[in-house]
């Protein structure tokens, strides 16, 4: 729903080099063995395990793999699928490999992985997937806990557990039980990965229970009066149960309606008479940002856009 911009070379340079030890170092290791122990079960480290392995050791390949964009991340899938077809089964040698490779010493080892550093980067605000809430939530010790997100889940696809562009910062709800969990978001549910996202992929719409609705008087509006629409891919609305979550929305849009009843265009252009910008009118009357790179800032950012929009407040 809202987009994230790409970060620029340097970020991703300095993220790699920050986990590239570790993980050439437990490659190396697993590829030297002959067996390894997971869970309390010994899976075999095969001659094709090791093949793997080889050219992983490579730094090139490993940062190939840890930088993949987007798109080459769809691509990967489909390669390592086709080459590897029971790669996904988690029971598998391969895959449990992977998971000890790139979750356990990877993801999980806050000895190279900082995650409130990683979304400090990245710079976001509110949850991309759903604009309805912060990405931040507390820990069981109290503390401040940064929520991220494996797109493709890291139990399917473990070898992309610190691809960068596979690592969403999101919400408790959004990354909780109930909405995406471990869905499989590359072949059952295909949703848009927010680094693709552009600002007309999801609207924002009122659907008004009579025909004269938009003849304003602030006294006739009430939640019975409209429902709120939302258009985009339909994989997105189904997990993350974006339709149901926002028809709780109402009093946002109620707010708005009354505002449309009170600030008639001649006053907002009053304002600007006193010397104010069009984005700080806006934000003053409606608690909003108006351009698309800011509405990460501030959650339910998106809806107050799109209905202000529809109702011709900007």
């Amino acid at each position: 729903m809202i987009k994230i911009p790409y970060p620029n070379q340097n970020i991703l340079d300095e993220y790699f080099d920050g986990i590239k030890d570790e993980l050439l170092s437990r490659i190396k290791y697993i590829k030297s063995q002959k067996t390894i122990k997971i869970d309390k079960k010994t899976f075999r480290v095969t001659n094709k395990i090791k093949k793997i392995l080889k050219y992983l050791e490579d730094e090139n390949n490993l940062k190939s793999l840890v930088l993949l964009n987007p798109i080459e991340l769809k691509n990967c899938i489909k390669n390592v699928y086709s080459k590897f077809p029971k790669s996904h089964y988690k029971k598998e040698s391969l895959n449990r490999i992977f998971y000890r490779i790139f979750v356990e010493y990877g993801y999980e080892n806050t000895k190279i992985f900082n995650k409130l550093q990683f979304i400090q980067n990245i710079d976001l605000g509110s949850c991309p997937y759903c604009n309805r809430n912060y990405i931040f939530s507390i820990n069981k010790k109290g503390s401040v806990k940064p929520e991220i997100d494996h797109f493709y889940p890291k139990s399917l696809y473990p070898y992309l557990a610190v691809s960068y562009f596979n690592l969403i910062p999101s919400c408790p709800t959004c990354n909780g039980f109930g909405a995406k969990e471990s869905k499989d978001t590359f072949y059952v549910y295909p949703i848009t990965n927010p680094y693709e996202l552009e600002e007309s992929n999801f609207k924002f719409s009122i659907s008004p229970e009579s025909i004269d609705f938009f003849n304003i008087e602030n006294e006739k509006y009430d939640f019975n009066s409209f429902e709120i629409e939302l258009y985009g891919n339909k994989a997105n609305l189904e997990v993350f149960k974006l339709e149901e979550l926002y028809k709780q929305h109402k009093d946002i849009v109620l707010d708005l309606l009354i505002k449309k009843a009170y600030y008639p265009k001649s006053y907002i252009k009053e304002l600007k008479n006193f010397g104010f910008s069009e984005d700080e009118v806006y934000r003053y009357l409606m608690c909003n940002y108006k351009k698309d790179e800011d509405l990460h800032k501030r959650p339910l950012s998106k809806l107050i856009k799109d209905i202000s929009q529809e109702l011709g407040l900007i």
